[in-house]
């Protein structure tokens, strides 16, 4: 271990500080009413805070398909809503656009997903402690705040043992989530056959 001054603590030798914008590029959704879908044209649904409590429904908003790569996600992409509700989830509800005040969190370099995704779930205590200090409500995460966030970062040894533990997990996790994702449909559409009595079950 050694002291290291900036944050008044010990950190194992070899790994450093920096903040969450350290390890992450962080691209906010757009305004997607500005971009309705046209009739006949192909749509996403619009990812809101909603949408990633409860998944796609029959009141998720559709946004045109033309919107920029940047604000289109897809399984496996990490998001960050930062108003108002904040948390961190790994998306499986397939190709979506991604409404404003949620960001998509990508990885920087040698930092794999699995690693951001912990960083900055656990991160979030801390701006929830701040607002209560501060004895406000924590409305929105800023550039400002993330810029301004401390953490350790582990040496690459580290990082790539973490990463041959976590990424098959995480891999293993989205699958799975797809599966429930194509179940629900099938089970949806049976359901209703089997209850006016379209189909029996044998």
């Amino acid at each position: 271990m050694e002291w290291k001054e900036e944050m008044k603590r010990e950190i194992p030798k070899g790994w450093s500080f920096g903040n969450l914008y350290d390890i992450a590029f962080f691209e906010n959704g757009l305004a997607c009413q500005k971009y309705r879908p046209r009739k006949g044209e192909q749509a996403l649904p619009v990812i809101k805070i909603r949408e990633m409590h409860e998944g796609i429904s029959e009141d998720t908003e559709f946004v045109s398909i033309d919107i920029p790569e940047k604000n289109r996600i897809a399984d496996g992409d990490l998001l960050f809503s930062w108003s108002a509700s904040l948390e961190t989830m790994i998306w499986c509800g397939g190709k979506a656009g991604l409404n404003q005040h949620i960001f998509k969190v990508i990885p920087k370099g040698k930092y794999p997903m699995e690693y951001v995704y912990q960083q900055l779930s656990r991160y979030i205590i801390n701006f929830v402690k701040m607002a209560e200090a501060r004895k406000t409500t924590m409305g929105h995460i800023t550039t400002d705040h993330l810029r301004q966030s401390q953490i350790i970062l582990p040496d690459g040894v580290i990082l790539s043992h973490f990463s041959d533990v976590a990424a098959p997990i995480a891999s293993q996790r989205i699958v799975l989530q797809q599966e429930i994702r194509e179940l629900t449909k099938q089970r949806d559409m049976l359901l209703p056959l089997l209850m006016n009595g379209q189909v029996e079950v044998k």
